[in-house]
């Protein structure tokens, strides 16, 4: 608007409020209608590289991007490695991983971020203790994005209307060191999933929009959600960094040192994988890797019981059971089971019957076992036997519970 105005004034117009506004609305009808930003392209200072040719070109405008990641892109040096040109980012990578099969999936999670692929509809959690490397990972997430496309939010943010409004505009959605967080992640599923989401910023009308971002969590102990309809399962890839580096090993200047071979592990990153889809895969391997069902088996009770059953090919199984039926028999009755689970394990709060039913087949899938059920005369039969050696952590304990409480 003072620019508009300063113009009137060098060209000697005469100019009011309204005639300024009237000018501003005349220049945006002239302005073409924004298109749909293209996908598989990675916006750099000084060109765009396109991931399905793997190739660097100029800018267009027709690419209609929004977000660049403020480095400049170059070609790869002759035999370009993370040990030779990037030993700082190879030497974090190492000991956060501990072996090459996770390592490349830690790579597969900061190409994701790099590329801004927010339509895979993931989101990143990366747990672990504090010196395990966690905020070294955000920072590098950081800078793969760009620090002006960054944001740091909370998941309580991620819940509500008017602090949606402030991570409108970025790429990357950092909720680092949340509290203990228990709920539903409504807000994370929506987003992560590419829905529309209503946004109702400050003194502004309230509209509905999706937000293009990756979302990273950084937290000591995974979050703990009580939806248990998958939506949430499927879009959760976990990192768990559980090595702690001793105060006298671990370097201050890492993330400056790291900075510094930024170009390096850009370059590296897009030649580590033939295409997108590669790493894809590798992060839906990482979702249904052992360490990652530890991690659900810690923060969902019911994922850690089926950890202790075993799926046969038939419904020919323990029976759902309920508890009026007498007498009580954890060995026969999977619901006995549960409840002897959660007696003898200290927990409170079990699930009603309907509950319990309801998400078995979700915590069956959790541990990589296909779930059945069916009618039989005695009730419903399902395809699922406790484990008699690993059940035994909490089985021999069984006493037949009171009718009021557990």
């Amino acid at each position: 608007m003072r620019t508009l105005a300063d113009l009137f004034t060098q060209s000697g117009e005469p100019f009011n409020p309204l005639r300024i506004s009237s000018a501003v609305e005349s220049l945006r009808l002239s302005l073409p209608i924004m298109g749909t930003p293209q996908k598989d392209l990675i916006c750099f200072k000084n060109g765009v590289y396109e991931l399905k040719s793997q190739t660097f070109r100029p800018h267009n405008k027709q690419d209609w991007l929004l977000v660049s990641n403020d480095i400049d892109y170059y070609p790869a040096k002759e035999k370009e490695s993370f040990d030779t040109h990037a030993p700082n980012f190879a030497k974090w990578l190492k000991r956060a991983s501990g072996n090459q099969d996770k390592a490349k999936n830690i790579l597969a999670a900061l190409y994701m971020i790099l590329a801004n692929r927010h339509d895979w509809q993931l989101f990143l959690e990366v747990t672990g203790a504090g010196g395990s490397g966690k905020s070294v990972f955000a920072e590098i997430a950081t800078m793969l994005s760009g620090k002006n496309n960054t944001v740091i939010g909370t998941m309580d943010a991620l819940e509500k209307a008017r602090d949606r409004a402030l991570i409108v505009g970025y790429s990357l959605v950092i909720l680092p060191d949340q509290p203990r967080y228990m709920g539903s992640g409504a807000g994370l599923k929506a987003i992560t999933g590419g829905d529309e989401v209503a946004i109702d910023p400050k003194h502004k009308q309230p509209y509905s929009y999706k937000i293009p971002a990756v979302v990273l969590v950084i937290n000591n102990e995974a979050m703990r959600f009580n939806e248990r309809n998958g939506g949430i399962s499927r879009r959760r890839v976990i990192f768990h960094f559980g090595e702690v580096i001793p105060e006298k090993e671990r370097d201050l200047d890492l993330v400056s040192k790291i900075e510094q071979e930024l170009p390096s592990i850009v370059r590296l990153l897009l030649n580590e994988f033939t295409g997108p889809a590669e790493a894809k895969e590798r992060l839906h391997q990482q979702q249904q890797s052992d360490e990652a069902t530890a991690i659900k088996r810690e923060s969902d009770h019911l994922v850690d019981f089926c950890s202790y059953l075993d799926a046969l090919d038939y419904p020919n199984g323990m029976f759902i059971g309920n508890m009026g039926i007498m007498p009580f028999n954890p060995r026969k009755y999977l619901y006995h089971a549960y409840i002897e689970y959660i007696r003898n394990t200290g927990l409170n709060n079990p699930l009603s019957l309907t509950q319990f039913g309801t998400s078995l087949n979700y915590a069956m899938k959790e541990n990589g076992k296909d779930y059945m059920r069916k009618r039989a005369n005695k009730g419903m039969r399902t395809n699922v036997e406790l484990n008699i050696n690993t059940s035994q952590d909490w089985l021999p304990k069984a006493e037949e519970p009171k009718l009021k409480g557990v």
